[in-house]
């Protein structure tokens, strides 16, 4: 069943999903990193004007130092010293001259004081030059920068607290992740509004495409522009083309009709009269065989014999026609398939050439009837047998398929009935006409039941017009029901007629 034109398969929303999608993954991939280059960008340079604050600030420190201090001091002076140094600003001053240690606003000991101080910046300071390092104090980061004074024999320690500058970039880092968030979040509604446009036309296509192939062949797209207004011209065009083949084809096929139409109903009179002056020059011959030679009688029964296949024909043309121009009537009323197969076979003198094969209790006393390669649904038991139909094309349809399995097999022919269910769950009624012939070639197939086909060219000249398969198809669907053709594995062909149940 075709998809509905209002409501598309998830396969073509998707299109828009992924285009959504992809925008919003950009839009986020690119604020993400935005965010973490400014962080650490930020992060970087705040590291070096800390480093650059805390080297000045050092320096001076040391020169400030060197200038308070007498030429021997005592511990009064470092004191004094620490004190002064405590008033310029938010650090702490380790004085080491010695043995001698002075310090100013550590929260550990004083032992633990002088442990701050890592060897590789006591090397680098004890070289005569000024060295920095970043240590953890009650795990908050500290710039500890060191020098020497009085030639090497005061070494001075500043450390330089770094917890509101990693505060600062913390609280940065949270804004710049929120403001990624954001712009991934309104990349995402514009993403899907973009993706709604840019999809727009590609639904508008795939609506009239579906639309298109239900038959609909006025269904047009707005043109325009861009690429996607190329392509709806282009689709209006093959419309356009489409649609007027279509209408010239229509109008070809109802000329066809008309034609044969006409010709079988001119032909209907003078070849019923031809069959009955057929058959009574044939009725005088047999009552008076000495009329005429034997050699005449040979050809007036061969005419005979060709009238009757010509009339045939046209009354299959005629039926078939009022087929397709929907002019036949029905007769709709329960039929007991039962009784009704058994009374076709009587009537038509097959009883020693046709087998009917009634439903079984047990669906394995079944299963050997109808193969599984047959394309037929498993019979379901205790279904009343009784079809919807009309009972005159019931007949026509398989008195066709029982005269072309006796025609074409080789051997006698099976009827089985079955009441089963269809591909959508529904009940139907089935009845299975079987020949152990060689079948249909696969080949072959496909094309069975069109008109005038013949699956043995050779058989051109044969009794059959090529036209019984076509008219039981048709008397079928009429009928609401159909004619389906399959091969038996142990050879053979199977043809089944579907028709909806009494109470359909």
């Amino acid at each position: 069943m075709a998809a509905s034109p209002r409501h598309l398969a998830p396969g073509h929303r998707s299109l828009l999903r992924r285009i959504a999608l992809i925008f919003t993954v950009a839009v986020a991939v690119t604020a993400l990193a935005l965010s973490f280059s400014a962080y650490f960008i930020i992060r970087a340079a705040q590291e070096k004007d800390a480093l650059d604050k805390g080297l000045t600030q050092s320096k001076f420190n040391l020169f400030l130092a060197d200038a308070m201090l007498p030429a021997t001091p005592g511990d009064a002076d470092y004191t004094r010293l620490v004190n002064a140094f405590e008033t310029r600003g938010d650090f702490a001053t380790l004085i080491e001259a010695g043995s001698l240690t002075h310090y100013s606003e550590f929260t550990v000991s004083p032992e633990a004081a002088r442990q701050l101080v890592t060897p590789e910046l006591a090397a680098k300071v004890a070289e005569g030059h000024i060295g920095y390092q970043t240590i953890l104090i009650a795990g908050a980061p500290t710039l500890v920068v060191g020098g020497p004074i009085r030639s090497g024999n005061v070494t001075i320690y500043f450390f330089y607290p770094q917890s509101a500058r990693i505060s600062d970039l913390a609280r940065l880092r949270n804004v710049l992740l929120i403001a990624g968030a954001v712009l991934a979040l309104l990349g995402a509604i514009a993403g899907f509004f973009l993706a709604r446009d840019l999809v727009r036309p590609i639904r508008q296509a795939s609506k009239a495409a579906v639309r298109m192939s239900e038959g609909d062949l006025d269904i047009r797209l707005p043109a325009g522009q861009d690429e996607f207004g190329i392509l709806a011209g282009s689709f209006n065009r093959m419309a356009e083309n489409l649609q007027t083949k279509m209408l010239a084809l229509e109008a070809g096929q109802a000329r066809e009709r008309r034609f044969v139409a006409d010709v079988t109903h001119e032909l209907r009179t003078p070849v019923s009269a031809l069959v009955g002056e057929a058959s009574l020059l044939k009725t005088r011959l047999e009552t008076e065989p000495s009329a005429c030679s034997a050699e005449v009688g040979r050809l007036v029964s061969m005419v005979n014999t060709d009238i009757g296949r010509l009339r045939q024909l046209v009354d299959d043309l005629l039926e078939i026609s009022r087929l397709e121009a929907q002019a036949a009537e029905t007769v709709i009323e329960p039929v007991d398939i039962p009784s009704f197969l058994e009374q076709l076979v009587r009537a038509h003198g097959w009883a020693d050439a046709v087998a009917i094969v009634r439903p079984t209790s047990t669906a394995a006393e079944v299963a050997p009837a109808v193969p599984a390669s047959a394309g037929t649904p498993q019979p379901q038991q205790g279904d009343a047998l009784v079809a919807h139909a009309d009972r005159r094309r019931v007949e026509r349809i398989v008195v066709n398929l029982v005269e072309n399995a006796l025609r074409h097999g080789d051997g006698p022919v099976t009827l089985e009935m079955r009441s089963s269910a269809d591909a959508e769950g529904e009940r139907v009624v089935q009845i299975a006409v079987t020949d152990r012939g060689p079948g249909v070639a696969s080949e072959h197939l496909p094309y069975i039941f069109d008109r005038f086909y013949k699956a043995d060219p050779s058989r051109s000249a044969s009794r059959g017009s090529g036209l019984g398969l076509a008219i039981a198809r048709e008397n079928a669907r009429l009928l609401g029901g159909d004619v389906t053709a399959a091969n038996v594995p142990n050879g053979g062909a199977r043809f089944v007629l579907t028709l909806p149940p009494s109470e359909a």
